[in-house]
């Protein structure tokens, strides 16, 4: 399994975003099942919609949505009371971090599903011990 962050969704979706290229060759990795199942949280799924919207037409918000539905690889791990808290804890317990609750609500699923592995562009990921592909920051 591996977790897929936002920003690797930013830059799967928008030809503009400085890591598209590195991204989409990433994405052939994925398709040929090199890392497992896709995990996602609803909270990435948040934080992916409200930047589409910003950038583009609400139609891309659609696309997206069917991106993530018609996939049979995607996981989406849901927020639940507890996983919510243990977030704000992580959060509060790194205060040399400047991590988001959407980052925390990333980490807390990781670690309790045993996922190593983050798709994503966010360093923040590799300050709370989890691997970085594809490796470009």
């Amino acid at each position: 399994m591996i977790f897929i962050d936002s920003s690797a969704w930013f830059a799967l979706l928008d030809q503009r975003d400085g890591f598209h290229r590195p991204a989409r060759e990433f994405q052939r990795e994925l398709e040929r099942g090199v890392h497992g199942r896709l995990v996602t949280t609803d909270y990435v799924l948040d934080e992916t919609v409200t930047y589409l919207r910003q950038r583009g037409p609400v139609h891309s918000v659609g696309e997206f949505r069917t991106v993530v539905t018609a996939s049979e690889s995607v996981q989406i791990v849901w927020t639940t009371p507890d996983r919510f808290w243990a977030a704000w804890e992580t959060l509060l317990g790194r205060p040399d971090q400047r991590w988001s609750l959407t980052d925390c609500l990333s980490f807390v699923p990781m670690k309790s599903l045993g996922i190593r592995l983050a798709f994503g562009f966010d360093s923040d990921f590799r300050h709370a011990g989890f691997d970085l592909l594809p490796g470009q920051e």
